[in-house]
């Protein structure tokens, strides 16, 4: 207890933007609940991760902890046509300025858990099965209420509070407005499968990802030895040309209609209910104010398509957490002590949807697809895709180059238009193994394309 306040800090939400808080909090000797509206594990979408996450879970302490849950190792991305023979091999190993290139691929229920299991361990009193009804602020502090696991309800008094809540918005609903990114306007549906057909050797563990000449595109990833999650996202438009009643009748209909997918899951078993999510993007009008900060989907939500979203939350709550921290020692939580918190969001959030942006963009693609790799410019891109979101300036000269050369290729064909392949096209069905990275014509060609 620290005398004025129950807590210093209230973190509402237990997923890993709101542990990823609490944690760096509890470490810096702050006195911090953290309050969860479900009963963990439970289940949640964003199973693939980045390499830049590595640094995050160091800062708090939790590399052992992911470490030893035994999570499917990932080194890279594949990413290939829905209906032709095109592919090509992100790895992560030859991306510039990632230290560490291996990251992990989780079922969310359980690396949420190991997360929130550590924030406790770190110091964090852990509330679950308790909802946040309401905040009230005044100059000294917060009255926090919030709806007991009996039904009752209680009132904490704290210093600030962080919302974690996810895109339900505890405070943001409140404070400020979402904005919704009209480029960006998508929907998901996905589904959990057993025997899936994988790659051998170390790409074993890697997503693979398919593109589709609607601009959709669908992924798939292994969180475990057994299962894979498959799914697609589709922009609004082309949802509703397909759209088949249940969400598991759209996913078979897209499946059937996109002949590599179709392919890979000729022989699987379906081991989950199919899910419906509207992948709308968004960025809040405001991350901060006196007492408070938004982290993770709170703040802002970005298309999956780079599997960016627990590597923003939890980032944006290792910052918000030294941000609290300093303000609670300087005895400054006003808005304007997070200012630089909100910029660093909001620049990071805008580096990682140039590229999101750019991949809905059928040159982005035919650029992005092609073989070759002159001036490290696809290395470029490697980097940001391993999460490099402080790029050096021998990266940002090479990103602007590529989106150049997109620009051109909107015009003028620099590379092949992958787009206009057809199902006919496709000379086999990605079945086969294509081999480990590291082999000696990967790595000769230097571009992984199989």
């Amino acid at each position: 207890m620290t005398g004025r306040w129950d807590f210093d800090v209230a973190v509402v939400g237990g997923g890993p933007g709101g542990s990823a808080a609490a944690a760096a909090l509890a470490r810096r000797g702050h006195a911090v609940v953290q309050i969860e509206k479900t009963t963990f594990p439970r289940f949640h979408i964003g199973e693939s991760q980045l390499p830049w996450l590595n640094g995050v879970l160091a800062e708090i302490g939790a590399t052992e902890a992911v470490a030893a849950a035994g999570f499917v190792q990932k080194w890279g991305a594949a990413f290939g046509a829905g209906d032709a023979d095109i592919e090509r091999y992100a790895d992560f190993a030859r991306a510039p300025e990632v230290p560490e290139p291996q990251t992990v691929q989780v079922p969310r229920e359980r690396f949420d858990q190991v997360l929130l299991d550590h924030a406790a361990a770190c110091g964090a009193t852990v509330k679950q099965h308790c909802q946040a009804r309401r905040a009230k602020f005044d100059p000294d502090g917060v009255d926090l209420t919030y709806e007991t696991a009996d039904g009752g309800e209680a009132t904490l008094r704290v210093g600030a509070v962080v919302d974690a809540s996810g895109r339900y918005g505890f405070l943001a609903r409140t404070f400020g407005q979402r904005n919704s990114d009209p480029e960006l306007r998508n929907i998901a549906v996905h589904r959990q499968y057993e025997n899936v057909p994988r790659r051998d050797g170390r790409r074993a563990g890697d997503i693979r990802i398919f593109t589709r000449a609607d601009g959709g595109w669908f992924w798939l990833i292994p969180i475990s030895d057994r299962v894979m999650s498959v799914g697609v996202v589709l922009p609004q438009t082309a949802y509703r040309a397909v759209a088949a009643g249940r969400p598991e009748d759209t996913l078979d209909a897209v499946t059937r209609a996109t002949p590599n997918v179709a392919a890979l899951l000729a022989n699987a078993n379906a081991v989950s209910e199919a899910r419906f999510e509207a992948d709308y993007s968004y960025l809040h009008s405001l991350q901060a104010g006196d007492r408070f900060v938004l982290v993770g989907d709170a703040g802002a939500f970005l298309d999956p398509i780079f599997s960016t979203g627990v590597l923003l939350a939890m980032q944006s709550g290792v910052e918000a957490a030294a941000a609290i921290s300093a303000g609670l020692r300087d005895g400054d939580l006003s808005a304007r002590r997070f200012r630089a918190f909100e910029r660093q969001v909001v620049r990071r959030y805008r580096h990682f949807r140039r590229l999101v942006v750019g991949f809905y963009d059928p040159a982005f693609r035919d650029l992005f697809l092609s073989p070759s790799s002159r001036l490290g410019l696809f290395e470029a891109v490697l980097s940001t895709l391993a999460g490099n979101w402080r790029p050096s300036w021998s990266i940002r000269w090479r990103l602007w180059l590529f989106f150049a050369l997109v620009r051109i290729q909107r015009h003028v064909a620099l590379a092949p238009r992958h787009l206009e392949a057809t199902s006919a096209a496709a000379s086999r069905t990605f079945l086969e193994p294509a081999g480990d990275p590291s082999s000696p014509r990967l790595a000769e060609t230097g571009d992984g394309r199989t």
